[in-house]
């Protein structure tokens, strides 16, 4: 925001001076409240560092006669102050300033003045995005930050534009949208480069690495980190140690390696606190509650939570309340104070909600299904389950570390690319300068004109026809995306389901019941398993039938025939069934090898297992189960919910089922595919 004070050496000379003078002598004289430009500006509440840059720079705006020194003034407060209300209410101020001489006819005229009145804009709309981003309405901020860089690109402020670049794609990182996070830092960190802008250049590396941190990359994080500190101490910045620091305590602190990360965590502490930055200040004492409860300091812990908690509150940082309410909430929960837990708890998951934190809503999530499960709530532990696995499903992005190195490797490559056609541009110009014989030149000419425009005609042809099929793999990309995660939401709610069943079943004493949740949960294991094999394929319209049967049928025989030696021959065809038929046709699969291991093979050690499935006449599909137990008589036929599942699963198929007269057991069950 500084940049064109960097032009006027006399400027500076002068403000420096006015700013020296200030301290001594204007903020004794300046009581009139109307001359700090704020009329809801409380100054009771502000630091004595704040109140000092305040009188200073207000100081130079009142005895300025110029625009760029009222402009500078007001800058000054905005970047040196830490208050919130104090630099949201002077950046607002700016914008307005900027806003109405933009409208005076005579400045518009005057290029150089209305530069410096679009740049002040820019950076002013730029600061009152980042206020509503920490006000959590991150639409607005959007906006906001969008309408900056349109001006900076127009005006070609690579400064502005930078600084742009970082916060949306700061925002982008806060909603969970990594991949869109990282482009924008990756083309942030090239312009701040070009333009050798430290403060962006520290910010950006910092947060690739908080990114590379969550992927487990701690070697890379780290470098990130530590190029970050020295940038920051070779330019003396306080504020950007203190961040580097920070970051590099959290580092510390996912490796378990807790008292090299306290040290780290009290000395940015110290750092904020003689800054006066309190959202930095609430940060550390918020981490260091949470080393010292893993340490078993209870009393520290809790001290550090309140501490950080009346902060965030006080400055109303919703991120920041969210956080310390379920840091709290966890704390009481090790403690078996179940009735405070669950209350910080939902205070968490209310005020996450509100402002759409996915990672706070799945701790939250998470914390409550422990406390309901505890009072043996399974309803609500059931509906905290369930919204647990959709903020993981949302967080777990298996594209997040791969687009992390791509967007690296982009951002060298387009470097190295300007590089080569800056090199190639050269070399052809002299090989034009050497030339002396203009009808070979112009012969070449006309001979290049003609090949280029060939070229030009079949590469057209060929963009088009590239295009077409982009866009047909475009659509059957997304077609199959939406497939695999319905099949991806199909399975997760299935193994919800399974969880809740192995919790309750805990519960019961009688074995008969036991055995009754146990047999459900195996079926619902059999479809979540068809599912999850859906949801990995690479091609939905095939399936790996004989794979698939061979898991589930293997899973079985572990489950009911452990200490049996069982031989299983697998004999199917390659062909295709639709969903709406490998779930009726798994499950009989799974009720009539279920009942073999069960029944079959009573005081025997070995025995064998027989499946055929193939494809017979008239489109027709042919499945028959057999093994070599003690056999099955009709008259003692089970009526049990085994027998009354495969039936009706059959009749789901349109299928006939038979019994072979064969040694020991065999059914054939004729059925089509329904797709």
């Amino acid at each position: 925001m500084f940049e064109f004070l960097a032009k006027c050496k006399t400027s500076i000379v002068f403000i420096s001076f006015v700013f020296m003078c200030s301290i001594t002598s204007y903020s004794q004289t300046y009581a009139n409240k109307k001359h700090y430009l704020i009329d809801s500006l409380n100054l009771e509440k502000l630091s004595s560092k704040d109140k000092k840059i305040i009188d200073s720079a207000l100081l130079i705006y009142h005895r300025a006669t110029h625009d760029t020194l009222k402009i500078s003034a007001i800058n000054m407060i905005v970047d040196e102050a830490y208050d919130d209300d104090v630099w949201i209410s002077y950046n607002k101020y700016m914008y307005e300033y900027t806003q109405a001489k933009l409208s005076n006819q005579l400045l518009a005229t005057n290029t150089k003045v209305k530069l410096r009145l679009l740049k002040s804009k820019a950076d002013a709309l730029n600061n009152m995005g980042m206020a509503y981003f920490n006000q959590a309405n991150y639409i607005k901020a959007l906006e906001y930050y969008h309408s900056s860089l349109k001006i900076s690109e127009e005006i070609m402020y690579k400064l502005g534009i930078s600084s742009c670049l970082h916060n949306i794609a700061y925002l982008y990182e806060n909603q969970g949208s990594i991949p869109k996070a990282l482009e924008y830092y990756f083309k942030s960190l090239k312009i701040s480069k070009e333009i050798n802008n430290s403060k962006v250049i520290v910010t950006t590396l910092n947060n690739i690495g908080i990114i590379y941190r969550n992927q487990g990359e701690a070697t890379k994080a780290l470098e990130f980190y530590n190029e970050s500190l020295e940038i920051s101490k070779e330019n003396n910045n306080t504020y950007e140690i203190a961040h580097s620091i920070n970051n590099i305590a959290r580092l510390y602190y996912t490796q378990k390696k807790y008292s090299k990360s306290l040290e780290y965590y009290q000395n940015s502490l110290n750092i904020w606190k003689g800054l006066g930055y309190k959202k930095g200040v609430a940060h550390s004492l918020n981490r260091i509650g949470l080393i010292y409860d893993i340490q078993k300091n209870s009393n520290k812990a809790i001290e550090y939570y309140r501490k950080s908690l009346s902060i965030w509150l006080e400055i109303g940082n919703k991120k920041g309340v969210s956080n310390s309410y379920h840091s709290i909430g966890e704390f009481y929960f090790k403690l078996n104070k179940n009735e405070i837990a669950k209350t910080y708890a939902k205070k968490s998951m209310k005020v996450a909600q509100e402002t759409g934190f996915p990672l706070i809503i799945n701790d939250a999530a998470k914390l409550l299904i422990k406390i309901y499960q505890k009072e043996k709530n399974w309803k609500k532990a059931f509906v905290a389950q369930n919204l647990y696995m959709i903020m993981r499903d949302s967080i777990r992005n298996d594209a997040t570390e791969k687009n992390a190195i791509k967007q690296q490797a982009k951002y060298e490559l387009e470097k190295k690319e300007l590089e080569i056609t800056s090199l190639a541009t050269k070399n052809e110009i002299q090989e034009l300068r050497l030339g002396k014989n203009r009808l070979m030149i112009t012969f070449f000419s006309i001979f290049s004109i003609l090949s280029l425009l060939l070229i030009l005609l079949t590469f057209i042809a060929y963009k088009n026809k590239q295009t077409t099929n982009k866009l047909l793999v475009k659509k059957n990309e997304e077609k199959s995306a939406l497939l695999k995660e319905i099949h991806h939401r199909v399975k997760n709610n299935l193994q919800v389901v399974n969880s809740l069943l192995r919790i309750q079943s805990r519960e019961i004493d009688d074995e008969k019941v036991f055995s009754v949740f146990e047999e459900a949960q195996k079926r619902v294991l059999s479809m979540a398993l068809l599912h999850e094999r859906m949801y990995r394929t690479d091609d939905l319209q095939y399936i790996d039938l004989k794979e698939h049967f061979e898991l589930l049928i293997k899973s079985l025989i572990k489950s009911y025939a452990l200490n049996k030696n069982i031989t299983l021959s697998l004999n199917v065809e390659k062909i295709n069934l639709g969903i709406k038929t490998l779930v009726p046709l798994s499950l009989i699969i799974n009720e009539m090898i279920t009942n073999s291991l069960k029944y079959a093979f009573k005081d025997r050690i070995d025995g064998s297992i027989n499946v055929y499935l193939n494809k017979s006449k008239n489109n027709n599909y042919e499945l028959i189960i057999e093994d070599d137990g003690i056999g099955f008589k009709d008259e003692k036929e089970s009526t049990g919910i085994g027998t009354k599942l495969i039936l009706i699963f059959a009749k789901q198929l349109k299928g006939a089922l038979e019994k072979l007269e064969k040694p020991g057991t065999a059914f054939r069950l004729k059925f089509v595919d329904l797709g």
